[in-house]
């Protein structure tokens, strides 16, 4: 394929393949701009071209932050420069993503339990099984028994629920499965 041209205004680049049939992809020279910025570092610019970034990318914007994030912190570990502080762009990706599944992700991945919760509370009922239980395990890696065991019970998730129990000691919450589960 062969560039024949790209048009600002439309924001689109034109390739023309060895059969002469001209195809356009839209391409956002803001996006392009504001990715660059952030793989130079220059957070400054990126946060000044950010507002420019149509809503219906924002998403793409989060994925790439996201990622980026990632694969910065795989960095650091590999020379053992963990200790050094997180650059915040899984943060910032929360921020400027408007899906609710990626929204859902980060907050958990952040431990931001109280936002998983927020979005988990405004899904219909069929989807929020697995959120639910999702919540309810990071709530107990991150020692909030309390929220684990509400999540276990909107989850359905006996077992995890009765391993909760087990392990804080509630005779009474035991006695409560115990018959809810022969019902």
């Amino acid at each position: 394929m062969y560039l024949l041209g790209y048009i600002p205004t439309h924001n689109r680049a034109y390739l023309v393949d060895k059969d002469v049939k001209v195809h356009g992809y839209s391409l956002s020279l803001n996006l392009i701009e504001y990715q660059t910025a952030v793989l130079r570092g220059d957070m400054e610019a990126a946060e000044e071209i950010l507002p420019t970034i149509p809503k219906e990318q924002q998403n793409k914007v989060a994925r790439f932050l996201e990622a980026r994030g990632c694969s910065l912190m795989a960095m650091l570990r590999q020379l053992d420069l963990t200790l050094l502080p997180f650059p915040g762009l899984k943060e910032l990706a929360l921020k400027v993503t408007n899906d609710p599944d990626h929204k859902f992700d980060l907050s958990l991945q952040l431990d931001d339990l109280d936002m998983a919760l927020e979005i988990t509370r405004t899904v219909p009922e069929l989807e929020a099984e697995p959120k639910w239980k999702a919540i309810g395990d990071k709530a107990l890696a991150v020692w909030r028994f309390d929220l684990a065991r509400e999540c276990f019970e909107k989850s359905g998730d006996l077992s995890g629920l009765m391993l909760l129990l087990l392990s804080i000691g509630d005779r009474d919450g035991l006695k409560k499965l115990a018959n809810d589960a022969g019902q």
